[in-house]
C-alpha cells in the first residue's frame, strides 16, 4: 500500500511532463493500478490495524476522509488554473498528498509493533501475578484476587 500510494504521486506528477495522449493512457494505466492495489488491500489492513468489529467503522471513516479532497480538489484545480494559466501546478500539488500518505504509512506499522510488544510486556507482567496466586489453576483461599473472580 505504501508502495501504491507513493506511486500515484509520482505518476499523477508526471501527467504535465506528458507530451502525447500515448504516455497519458500509460501513466492513467498505472494510475489505476495502483488505485486498484490500494483499494484491494484497504479492508485486510483495516482489519489488522483495528481489528474485525472497528474494521467498517475505519474503513468508513477513512472513505470519509477521501471525500473532502475528492470535492475539493476540482475548485482547487481550477483556481491554479486561473492564477498560472495551465494545470500542471493542480497535478503536481495533487502528487503532494499521496507521497507524504505513503511516508506516514510507512510509520504506522512500525507503530503497530511497538504497541504489540508494549502489549505483550504488560500481559506478561499479568502473567507473572496471577502465577503466583495460583496452583494448578485455581486461586489460593484468602488471595484477594479469588475475592474479585467472585
Amino acid at each position: 500500500q505504501v508502495v501504491s500510494f507513493l506511486l500515484l504521486g509520482i505518476l499523477c506528477m508526471m501527467i504535465p511532463q506528458c507530451r502525447g495522449f500515448e504516455g497519458v493512457i500509460v501513466i492513467c494505466l498505472f494510475l489505476g493500478l495502483c488505485d486498484g492495489f490500494f483499494t484491494t488491500i484497504m479492508a485486510p489492513i483495516a482489519f489488522e490495524l483495528v481489528g474485525p468489529m472497528q474494521a467498517s467503522q475505519a474503513i468508513g471513516y477513512l472513505m470519509g476522509l477521501m471525500a473532502v479532497p475528492m470535492t475539493a480538489g476540482t475548485p482547487i484545480a481550477g483556481y491554479l488554473n486561473d492564477y498560472f494559466g495551465n494545470y500542471d501546478a493542480a497535478f503536481y500539488f495533487a502528487g503532494v498528498p499521496p507521497i507524504i500518505g505513503s511516508l506516514v504509512l510507512s510509520v504506522v506499522p512500525l507503530v503497530h509493533q511497538r504497541m504489540l510488544k508494549k502489549q505483550r510486556l504488560d500481559s506478561g507482567k499479568d502473567k507473572m501475578l496471577v502465577s503466583e496466586t495460583t496452583v494448578n489453576g485455581e486461586l489460593l483461599p484468602g488471595c484477594p484476587a479469588s475475592e474479585a473472580h467472585m
